[in-house]
C-alpha cells in the first residue's frame, strides 16, 4: 500500500497537473499527494537558499514546514479511509523531492501565490467528495494553510520590492 501508484507520473510537474484535475480523489490520488506535499518542503527550503533576505527565507521555510504537515494529514486521510497506515516518504525515497535549481524571483513568487490559492480550492473540492467526515476536516485544514502560504508569498513579494 505504501509508495506511489504504479502509473504515477515520473516528475512533480506532471503529478501536480494530474492531481489538480481530480475532483473525486481515489486512494491513489491521495498517495500521490502525500509524495507531492512532502516534496514541497524540500522545494521551499531549496528556494530559501537563494532568498535575497532572511525574512523571505523564513517565509519560504514556514511554507515548507507546513507542506510536510500537509503530507502527514493526507497520509492520515488514507489511514482513515483504508484502515492501513501510509508512511510519508523521506526525501531520498521521494522521486518528486529532487533539487530543481530554481531561484527566488518575482515571477516565481507570483506563481506560488496562485498555486497556493488553487491548493485551497483543490482541497475544498476533495473534502466535499471524500465521503468521510473526519478526512474532510483534515483536507480542509490543509486548504486553509494553502491560503496562508499564498499570503506569505505575497509578503515575500512585498519584501522583494521592485
Amino acid at each position: 500500500m505504501n509508495g506511489l501508484p504504479a502509473d504515477a507520473p515520473l516528475n512533480s510537474g506532471e503529478a501536480f497537473a494530474r492531481v489538480n484535475a481530480v475532483t473525486h480523489p481515489t486512494i491513489d490520488d491521495f498517495r500521490m499527494m502525500v509524495y507531492l506535499e512532502a516534496s514541497a518542503k524540500n522545494a521551499y527550503y531549496e528556494m530559501a537558499e537563494t532568498a535575497p533576505s532572511q525574512e523571505i527565507a523564513e517565509l519560504l521555510q514556514a511554507n515548507g514546514r507546513e507542506e510536510l504537515a500537509h503530507a502527514h494529514r493526507v497520509a492520515n486521510v488514507i489511514e482513515l479511509i483504508t484502515g492501513e497506515p501510509f508512511v510519508v516518504p523521506a526525501p531520498e525515497d521521494n522521486q518528486y523531492a529532487k533539487r530543481s535549481g530554481v531561484k527566488v524571483e518575482r515571477a516565481l513568487l507570483e506563481n506560488l501565490v496562485k498555486a497556493e490559492n488553487n491548493g485551497n480550492d483543490l482541497y475544498e473540492t476533495w473534502a466535499s467528495h471524500v465521503g468521510h467526515a473526519e478526512a474532510a476536516v483534515l483536507l480542509r485544514q490543509n486548504g486553509v494553510e494553502e491560503i496562508r502560504h499564498g499570503e506569505r508569498m505575497s509578503q515575500a513579494l512585498a519584501l522583494l520590492g521592485d
